[in-house]
Protein backbone atom coordinates (compact mmCIF):
# COMPACT_ATOMS: atom_id res chain seq x y z
CA UNK A 1 0.00 0.00 0.00
CA UNK A 2 1.43 3.64 -1.10
CA UNK A 3 0.59 6.91 0.13
CA UNK A 4 -0.44 9.88 -2.55
CA UNK A 5 1.80 12.45 -2.78
CA UNK A 6 -0.27 14.52 -1.11
CA UNK A 7 -0.48 12.94 2.08
CA UNK A 8 3.04 12.40 2.16
CA UNK A 9 3.60 16.21 2.49
CA UNK A 10 0.32 16.64 4.22
CA UNK A 11 0.47 19.15 7.10
CA UNK A 12 -0.57 16.39 10.13
CA UNK A 13 1.81 14.35 8.36
CA UNK A 14 4.66 16.92 9.23
CA UNK A 15 3.12 17.85 12.28
CA UNK A 16 3.44 14.26 14.02
CA UNK A 17 7.25 14.57 12.74
CA UNK A 18 7.75 17.29 14.69
CA UNK A 19 6.64 15.72 17.74
CA UNK A 20 8.25 13.48 17.43
CA UNK A 21 11.48 14.95 17.06
CA UNK A 22 10.27 17.22 20.24
CA UNK A 23 10.09 13.70 21.96
CA UNK A 24 13.03 12.48 20.72
CA UNK A 25 15.18 15.51 22.57
CA UNK A 26 13.36 14.35 26.30
CA UNK A 27 14.45 10.83 25.41
CA UNK A 28 17.81 11.09 24.38
CA UNK A 29 18.73 14.10 26.39
CA UNK A 30 17.50 12.24 29.46
CA UNK A 31 17.81 8.85 28.77
CA UNK A 32 20.39 8.28 26.72
CA UNK A 33 23.48 11.73 26.89
CA UNK A 34 22.51 12.65 30.44
CA UNK A 35 23.86 8.73 32.25
CA UNK A 36 27.63 10.27 31.89
CA UNK A 37 26.32 13.48 34.27
CA UNK A 38 24.63 11.02 36.49
CA UNK A 39 27.56 8.83 36.60
CA UNK A 40 29.73 11.66 37.51
CA UNK A 41 27.66 13.01 40.05
CA UNK A 42 27.00 9.50 41.86
CA UNK A 43 30.24 9.38 42.39
CA UNK A 44 30.65 12.67 43.72
CA UNK A 45 27.91 12.19 45.98
CA UNK A 46 27.99 8.82 47.01
CA UNK A 47 31.50 7.62 46.06
CA UNK A 48 29.98 4.73 43.76
CA UNK A 49 32.74 3.32 41.47
CA UNK A 50 32.75 3.65 37.72
CA UNK A 51 32.02 0.11 37.23
CA UNK A 52 28.56 0.13 39.17
CA UNK A 53 26.94 2.91 37.93
CA UNK A 54 27.78 1.74 34.15
CA UNK A 55 26.69 -2.02 35.04
CA UNK A 56 23.24 -0.40 36.06
CA UNK A 57 23.13 1.92 32.79
CA UNK A 58 23.43 -1.48 31.12
CA UNK A 59 21.07 -3.32 32.76
CA UNK A 60 18.34 -0.43 32.17
CA UNK A 61 19.14 -0.87 28.34
CA UNK A 62 19.32 -4.75 28.54
CA UNK A 63 15.58 -4.86 30.73
CA UNK A 64 14.14 -2.84 27.95
CA UNK A 65 15.48 -4.59 25.03
CA UNK A 66 12.78 -7.41 26.20
CA UNK A 67 10.08 -5.29 26.09
CA UNK A 68 10.99 -3.52 22.48
CA UNK A 69 9.45 -6.81 20.22
CA UNK A 70 6.25 -5.54 21.74
CA UNK A 71 6.21 -1.82 20.96
CA UNK A 72 4.83 -2.44 17.35
CA UNK A 73 1.91 -4.57 18.50
CA UNK A 74 1.35 -1.51 21.56
CA UNK A 75 1.53 1.11 18.76
CA UNK A 76 -1.60 -0.52 16.99
CA UNK A 77 -3.31 -1.79 20.02
CA UNK A 78 -3.39 1.41 22.00
CA UNK A 79 -1.92 4.32 19.24
CA UNK A 80 1.19 5.89 19.24
CA UNK A 81 0.15 8.86 21.64
CA UNK A 82 -1.01 6.58 24.64
CA UNK A 83 2.51 4.33 23.80
CA UNK A 84 4.11 8.41 23.99
CA UNK A 85 2.81 9.61 26.60
CA UNK A 86 2.96 6.19 28.98
CA UNK A 87 6.69 6.43 28.18
CA UNK A 88 7.02 10.13 28.85
CA UNK A 89 5.43 9.72 32.16
CA UNK A 90 7.34 6.92 33.93
CA UNK A 91 10.74 8.50 32.54
CA UNK A 92 10.27 11.46 33.81
CA UNK A 93 8.67 10.26 37.87
CA UNK A 94 12.04 8.17 37.73
CA UNK A 95 14.23 11.02 36.70
CA UNK A 96 12.79 13.13 39.39
CA UNK A 97 13.52 10.44 42.03
CA UNK A 98 17.07 9.93 41.06
CA UNK A 99 18.70 12.83 42.69
CA UNK A 100 17.34 11.51 46.07
CA UNK A 101 19.09 8.20 45.39
CA UNK A 102 21.28 7.27 48.82
CA UNK A 103 21.31 3.30 48.30
CA UNK A 104 22.87 1.58 45.60
CA UNK A 105 19.73 -0.52 45.20
CA UNK A 106 17.44 2.97 44.38
CA UNK A 107 19.55 3.64 41.81
CA UNK A 108 18.96 0.03 40.33
CA UNK A 109 15.28 0.54 41.18
CA UNK A 110 14.94 3.72 39.31
CA UNK A 111 16.62 2.93 36.52
CA UNK A 112 14.25 -0.47 36.05
CA UNK A 113 11.23 2.03 36.28
CA UNK A 114 13.28 4.28 33.23
CA UNK A 115 13.68 1.05 30.98
CA UNK A 116 10.21 0.83 29.61
CA UNK A 117 9.88 4.76 29.77
CA UNK A 118 12.70 4.99 27.12
CA UNK A 119 11.51 2.15 24.66
CA UNK A 120 8.20 3.34 24.28
CA UNK A 121 10.26 7.06 23.41
CA UNK A 122 12.98 5.98 21.65
CA UNK A 123 14.03 4.51 17.72
CA UNK A 124 11.36 1.69 17.47
CA UNK A 125 8.12 4.10 18.16
CA UNK A 126 9.39 6.72 16.29
CA UNK A 127 9.84 4.94 13.18
CA UNK A 128 6.53 2.89 13.54
CA UNK A 129 4.70 6.52 14.17
CA UNK A 130 6.39 8.09 11.15
CA UNK A 131 6.12 5.16 8.65
CA UNK A 132 2.26 5.41 9.63
CA UNK A 133 2.39 9.19 7.76
CA UNK A 134 5.03 8.23 5.14
CA UNK A 135 6.31 6.38 2.32
CA UNK A 136 8.25 7.92 -0.43
CA UNK A 137 9.61 10.33 1.90
CA UNK A 138 9.86 8.24 4.68
CA UNK A 139 13.60 8.81 4.98
CA UNK A 140 13.25 12.30 4.87
CA UNK A 141 10.50 12.29 7.61
CA UNK A 142 12.00 9.63 10.07
CA UNK A 143 15.75 11.44 9.79
CA UNK A 144 13.88 14.91 10.76
CA UNK A 145 12.39 13.26 13.27
CA UNK A 146 15.53 11.36 15.35
CA UNK A 147 17.06 14.83 15.01
CA UNK A 148 15.74 15.27 18.24
CA UNK A 149 18.23 13.21 19.39
CA UNK A 150 21.01 14.99 17.89
CA UNK A 151 19.66 18.08 19.34
CA UNK A 152 19.41 16.58 22.80
CA UNK A 153 22.79 16.35 23.09
CA UNK A 154 23.44 19.85 21.74
CA UNK A 155 20.49 21.20 24.19
CA UNK A 156 19.77 18.85 27.17
CA UNK A 157 23.42 17.67 27.88
CA UNK A 158 25.26 21.57 27.79
CA UNK A 159 22.99 23.14 29.70
CA UNK A 160 22.22 20.45 32.48
CA UNK A 161 26.13 20.52 33.10
CA UNK A 162 25.91 24.66 33.02
CA UNK A 163 23.35 24.65 35.43
CA UNK A 164 24.53 22.02 38.01
CA UNK A 165 27.76 24.36 39.35
CA UNK A 166 24.90 27.18 39.71
CA UNK A 167 21.56 25.43 40.82
CA UNK A 168 23.16 22.03 42.21
CA UNK A 169 22.41 18.49 40.62
CA UNK A 170 18.86 17.88 42.10
CA UNK A 171 18.10 21.28 41.38
CA UNK A 172 19.39 21.70 38.03
CA UNK A 173 17.93 17.88 36.66
CA UNK A 174 14.92 18.40 38.17
CA UNK A 175 13.90 21.75 36.59
CA UNK A 176 15.50 20.28 32.89
CA UNK A 177 13.03 17.59 33.05
CA UNK A 178 9.89 19.46 34.23
CA UNK A 179 10.89 21.58 31.15
CA UNK A 180 10.84 19.03 28.93
CA UNK A 181 8.02 17.20 30.09
CA UNK A 182 5.90 19.68 29.61
CA UNK A 183 6.81 20.52 25.57
CA UNK A 184 7.26 16.74 24.78
CA UNK A 185 4.15 15.47 26.22
CA UNK A 186 2.27 19.21 24.88
CA UNK A 187 3.63 18.36 21.43
CA UNK A 188 2.40 14.69 21.39
CA UNK A 189 -1.48 15.33 22.42
CA UNK A 190 -1.66 18.05 20.24
CA UNK A 191 -0.12 16.30 17.15
CA UNK A 192 0.40 12.84 17.63
CA UNK A 193 -2.34 10.63 16.21
CA UNK A 194 -2.82 7.24 13.58
CA UNK A 195 -1.64 6.97 10.65
CA UNK A 196 -3.01 6.45 7.06
CA UNK A 197 -0.55 3.20 7.29
CA UNK A 198 -1.76 2.49 10.79
CA UNK A 199 -0.80 -0.85 11.78
CA UNK A 200 -3.99 -3.71 12.22
CA UNK A 201 -4.25 -5.72 14.63
CA UNK A 202 -5.15 -9.60 13.66
CA UNK A 203 -6.83 -12.55 15.84
CA UNK A 204 -3.93 -14.51 14.23
CA UNK A 205 -0.74 -12.96 15.56
CA UNK A 206 2.35 -13.25 13.33
CA UNK A 207 5.52 -14.74 14.65
CA UNK A 208 7.82 -12.17 15.87
CA UNK A 209 10.88 -14.03 16.28
CA UNK A 210 10.29 -15.76 12.86
CA UNK A 211 13.18 -13.02 11.50
CA UNK A 212 16.10 -14.19 13.64
CA UNK A 213 16.02 -17.48 11.46
CA UNK A 214 17.07 -15.17 8.19
CA UNK A 215 20.45 -14.30 7.84
CA UNK A 216 19.44 -10.81 6.11
CA UNK A 217 17.71 -9.73 9.00
CA UNK A 218 20.76 -10.48 11.06
CA UNK A 219 23.41 -9.08 8.35
CA UNK A 220 21.37 -5.87 9.74
CA UNK A 221 20.98 -5.97 13.17
CA UNK A 222 24.37 -7.13 13.95
CA UNK A 223 26.36 -5.17 12.41
CA UNK A 224 24.88 -2.07 14.03
CA UNK A 225 24.41 -3.89 17.63
CA UNK A 226 28.05 -4.22 17.21
CA UNK A 227 28.73 -0.43 17.11
CA UNK A 228 25.80 0.93 19.05
CA UNK A 229 27.56 -0.92 21.74
CA UNK A 230 31.02 0.84 21.05
CA UNK A 231 29.24 3.81 20.59
CA UNK A 232 26.64 3.95 23.56
CA UNK A 233 29.78 2.80 25.59
CA UNK A 234 31.51 5.78 24.36
CA UNK A 235 29.18 8.48 24.65
CA UNK A 236 28.12 7.52 28.59
CA UNK A 237 31.69 7.90 29.24
CA UNK A 238 32.17 10.78 27.03
CA UNK A 239 32.20 13.05 30.21
CA UNK A 240 34.25 11.52 32.62
CA UNK A 241 36.95 9.97 29.54
CA UNK A 242 37.22 14.18 28.66
CA UNK A 243 37.44 15.48 32.40
CA UNK A 244 39.92 12.47 33.15
CA UNK A 245 41.97 13.77 30.27
CA UNK A 246 42.06 17.20 31.60
CA UNK A 247 43.29 15.64 34.98
CA UNK A 248 46.29 13.68 33.74
CA UNK A 249 47.53 16.16 31.18
CA UNK A 250 46.91 19.49 33.19
CA UNK A 251 45.35 21.36 30.48
CA UNK A 252 42.42 23.12 30.36
CA UNK A 253 40.08 20.78 28.44
CA UNK A 254 35.83 21.24 28.88
CA UNK A 255 34.03 17.96 29.05
CA UNK A 256 30.81 20.82 28.41
CA UNK A 257 32.56 21.94 25.29
CA UNK A 258 33.57 18.48 23.64
CA UNK A 259 29.95 17.46 24.72
CA UNK A 260 28.68 20.37 22.71
CA UNK A 261 30.74 19.81 20.09
CA UNK A 262 30.08 16.35 19.43
CA UNK A 263 26.15 17.02 19.08
CA UNK A 264 26.70 20.38 16.80
CA UNK A 265 28.67 18.21 14.13
CA UNK A 266 26.27 15.10 14.61
CA UNK A 267 23.37 17.54 13.68
CA UNK A 268 25.30 18.99 10.86
CA UNK A 269 25.95 15.17 9.58
CA UNK A 270 22.61 14.28 9.90
CA UNK A 271 21.38 17.38 7.85
CA UNK A 272 23.65 16.49 5.26
CA UNK A 273 22.78 12.96 4.88
CA UNK A 274 19.28 13.90 5.45
CA UNK A 275 18.64 15.73 1.86
CA UNK A 276 20.26 13.17 0.24
CA UNK A 277 19.50 9.25 2.54
CA UNK A 278 16.24 8.64 -0.04
CA UNK A 279 18.47 8.76 -3.22
CA UNK A 280 21.34 7.11 -0.94
CA UNK A 281 22.77 3.40 -0.53
CA UNK A 282 22.62 3.20 3.28
CA UNK A 283 24.67 0.22 3.58
CA UNK A 284 27.90 2.06 2.11
CA UNK A 285 26.78 4.96 3.99
CA UNK A 286 26.80 2.84 7.03
CA UNK A 287 30.44 1.47 6.32
CA UNK A 288 31.58 5.19 6.15
CA UNK A 289 30.15 6.12 9.03
CA UNK A 290 31.50 3.02 11.17
CA UNK A 291 35.24 3.85 9.83
CA UNK A 292 34.68 7.80 10.83
CA UNK A 293 34.33 7.00 14.15
CA UNK A 294 36.79 4.26 14.61
CA UNK A 295 39.39 7.53 13.28
CA UNK A 296 38.04 9.53 15.56
CA UNK A 297 38.65 7.32 18.51
CA UNK A 298 42.02 6.67 17.33
CA UNK A 299 42.91 9.70 18.03
CA UNK A 300 41.32 9.89 21.34
CA UNK A 301 43.62 6.55 22.46
CA UNK A 302 47.00 8.59 21.08
CA UNK A 303 46.66 12.13 21.93
CA UNK A 304 45.39 14.41 24.49
CA UNK A 305 46.23 17.81 23.46
CA UNK A 306 42.67 20.16 23.83
CA UNK A 307 42.29 20.72 19.71
CA UNK A 308 42.96 16.84 19.15
CA UNK A 309 39.89 16.41 21.89
CA UNK A 310 37.65 18.79 20.44
CA UNK A 311 38.75 17.67 16.74
CA UNK A 312 37.92 13.74 17.78
CA UNK A 313 34.51 14.52 18.93
CA UNK A 314 33.75 17.04 16.32
CA UNK A 315 34.56 13.63 13.70
CA UNK A 316 32.89 11.13 15.88
CA UNK A 317 29.95 13.30 15.96
CA UNK A 318 29.34 13.45 12.23
CA UNK A 319 28.80 9.73 12.60
CA UNK A 320 26.55 9.23 15.83
CA UNK A 321 22.54 10.62 14.68
CA UNK A 322 23.13 8.73 11.02
CA UNK A 323 23.72 5.30 13.07
CA UNK A 324 20.34 5.44 14.26
CA UNK A 325 18.85 6.58 12.02
CA UNK A 326 20.38 4.19 8.56
CA UNK A 327 19.34 0.82 10.12
CA UNK A 328 15.88 1.58 9.48
CA UNK A 329 16.37 3.16 6.40
CA UNK A 330 18.25 -0.35 5.44
CA UNK A 331 15.18 -2.32 7.02
CA UNK A 332 12.36 0.45 4.39
CA UNK A 333 14.90 -0.47 1.28
CA UNK A 334 15.32 -4.30 1.75
CA UNK A 335 11.98 -5.20 3.63
CA UNK A 336 8.04 -4.75 2.59
CA UNK A 337 6.08 -2.00 3.93
CA UNK A 338 4.21 -4.35 5.95
CA UNK A 339 6.83 -5.62 7.71
CA UNK A 340 8.57 -2.00 8.39
CA UNK A 341 7.55 -1.83 12.42
CA UNK A 342 7.97 -5.31 12.99
CA UNK A 343 11.21 -5.58 11.50
CA UNK A 344 12.89 -2.69 13.22
CA UNK A 345 11.30 -3.49 16.66
CA UNK A 346 12.92 -6.48 16.43
CA UNK A 347 15.88 -5.21 15.54
CA UNK A 348 16.31 -3.19 17.67
CA UNK A 349 16.05 -4.98 20.64
CA UNK A 350 18.77 -7.02 18.97
CA UNK A 351 20.84 -4.22 18.96
CA UNK A 352 19.55 -2.63 22.40
CA UNK A 353 20.50 -5.91 24.07
CA UNK A 354 24.09 -6.09 22.98
CA UNK A 355 24.61 -1.93 23.16
CA UNK A 356 23.15 -2.61 26.69
CA UNK A 357 26.21 -4.20 27.52
CA UNK A 358 28.49 -1.14 26.66
CA UNK A 359 28.64 1.28 29.56
CA UNK A 360 28.92 -1.25 31.96
CA UNK A 361 31.90 -2.99 29.88
CA UNK A 362 33.95 0.50 29.14
CA UNK A 363 33.13 1.41 32.81
CA UNK A 364 34.39 -2.45 34.13
CA UNK A 365 37.46 -2.03 31.45
CA UNK A 366 38.42 1.03 32.77
CA UNK A 367 38.47 0.32 36.76
CA UNK A 368 40.27 -2.21 35.78
CA UNK A 369 42.95 -0.87 33.47
CA UNK A 370 42.95 2.26 35.38
CA UNK A 371 41.91 4.29 32.29
CA UNK A 372 40.36 4.54 29.12
CA UNK A 373 43.05 2.93 26.93
CA UNK A 374 42.05 -0.36 26.85
CA UNK A 375 38.22 1.26 26.52
CA UNK A 376 38.54 3.09 23.47
CA UNK A 377 40.77 0.19 21.65
CA UNK A 378 37.94 -2.28 22.28
CA UNK A 379 35.38 0.51 20.93
CA UNK A 380 38.10 1.04 17.84
CA UNK A 381 38.20 -2.95 17.15
CA UNK A 382 34.05 -3.13 17.39
CA UNK A 383 33.77 -0.07 14.80
CA UNK A 384 35.90 -2.04 12.28
CA UNK A 385 34.26 -5.25 12.62
CA UNK A 386 30.74 -4.06 12.24
CA UNK A 387 32.10 -1.82 9.06
CA UNK A 388 32.77 -5.13 7.19
CA UNK A 389 29.55 -6.72 8.60
CA UNK A 390 27.19 -4.30 7.19
CA UNK A 391 28.90 -4.51 4.06
CA UNK A 392 27.71 -8.53 3.51
CA UNK A 393 24.33 -7.99 1.69
CA UNK A 394 22.39 -11.24 1.23
CA UNK A 395 22.77 -11.84 -2.43
CA UNK A 396 19.00 -12.78 -2.54
CA UNK A 397 16.07 -12.95 0.01
CA UNK A 398 12.56 -13.53 -0.13
CA UNK A 399 12.17 -10.44 2.48
CA UNK A 400 13.08 -7.85 0.20
CA UNK A 401 10.81 -5.52 -1.41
Amino acid sequence: MSLTPATDTSPAAWRVVFACFVTAVFAWGFGFYAHGIYLVELQRARGWSTGFISSVVTAHYLLGALLLPRIAEAIARFGPRTVFLAGLATSAAALMLLPSVTEPWQLVVLYIAMAPGWNATSVAPIAATVGQWFDRKRGLALNLALSGATVAGLAVTPVLLASIPALGFAMAERLLVAIGIVLAAGTVVLFVRRGPLSPKLTAARPDRLAPLRQWHFWSIAAPFAIVLTSQVGFLTHLVPLVTSRAAASGLAIDPALAVGINAVTALAGRVVLGLVIDRFEPRRASAVCFLVQAGAIAVLQFVETPLAVYGACAAYGLAVGNIITLSPMIVQREFTPDRFPAIVALSTAIMQTLYAFGPGLLGVLRDASGGYGVPLAVCMGLNLTASALILMRPRTGTSAR
